[in-house]
């Protein structure tokens, strides 16, 4: 496939899942909203040559300076509360509580694998409510080690090893004191694979950790991601009923049984499975039988 085609198709996915959720208005000072103004016109124009620009070179330069203006957008005073509406080379997403935001990006190699980059943003007044400010930061830059996390379903990572996604769509969900926070990406992976995640974030010690084990899919033991890979021209959906409380998968399968194995071939096969979260052990819990009311995909 041709890169320019290639990459179209995939920045246009990213666009597909920006998403803003509200948060608490409350403005800032001329001189933030006027220094975030120009980084966010500068970075605008690095974001565009990072995802466009043939030259893998001129990627990971402008890649790199687009990293260095953002650590300079988050250290600004009141940064939570600029949306960063005209960069469109990022997806933002809030937490439904607004105790934080993710913000993520990612850059394409010459070999089509994609390279994850991002940043948890703590909103600053739930922070001023922590008491004990031990490793207590204003945001936390994601470093992606995908390729160095050998076992994905039942592995706990800080910040700096975070498998990497363009992350859409953050779920909260509570088990007696603890907030685990849901979260649905999306990775490019490579030229003949997608893969879809479903990622569990929580904080300890004031520290974001990913990978708690609270998914029941009836293994021996809950695992701690779900991970679906796929071919990469295939569409699968993963997606969160607020109505019913559906954690909402499609299956992917080979097929032809000599494909057993090769997840570059699996393909959506119409059915649709689903998890509820019960409270009372705090996991989400996968449901007999597939899911029979469509109206949920919507």
């Amino acid at each position: 496939m041709p890169f320019f085609i290639f990459v179209g198709m995939k920045y246009l996915f990213v666009l597909l899942v920006l998403y803003s959720f509200g948060c608490k208005a409350q403005q800032l000072d001329s001189l933030s909203r006027d220094t975030l103004n120009d980084l966010q016109i500068r970075m605008t124009g690095l974001g565009e040559r990072m995802i466009l620009s043939f030259d893998e070179k001129e990627r990971l330069t402008s890649g790199y300076h687009f990293l260095k203006h953002m650590n300079y957008a988050l250290r600004v005073n009141g940064s939570y509360y600029f949306r960063f509406d005209s960069l469109k080379s990022v997806s933002i997403v809030y937490s439904p509580d607004n105790a934080f935001r993710i913000i993520t990006w990612n850059l394409v190699l010459n070999d089509e694998r994609f390279h994850y980059y991002g940043v948890l943003q703590l909103n600053p007044e739930n922070a001023k409510k922590i008491k004990d400010t031990t490793n207590l930061r204003p945001f936390y830059p994601l470093i992606d080690r995908s390729e160095q996390i050998k076992n994905v379903l039942d592995t706990t990572v800080d910040q700096n090893y975070w498998w990497g996604a363009t992350y859409y769509k953050i779920i909260p969900v509570k088990y007696k004191k603890q907030t685990y926070y849901t979260l649905l990406g999306w990775n490019g992976h490579t030229a003949k694979s997608n893969k879809k995640v479903v990622e569990s974030l929580y904080f300890e010690n004031n520290k974001p950790l990913f990978g708690a084990p609270i998914f029941d899919l009836h293994y021996k033991k809950p695992i701690k991601r779900m991970v679906f890979e796929f071919a990469n021209n295939a569409t699968m959906t993963l997606r969160y009923s607020e109505k019913k409380g559906y954690l909402i998968y499609e299956s992917v399968v080979p097929t032809r049984p000599q494909d057993q194995g090769h997840p570059e071939t699996y393909l959506p096969d119409g059915s649709y499975d689903y998890l509820l979260f019960n409270k009372k052990i705090g996991i989400w819990v996968k449901q007999q039988g597939i899911l029979k009311d469509f109206n949920l995909l919507k």
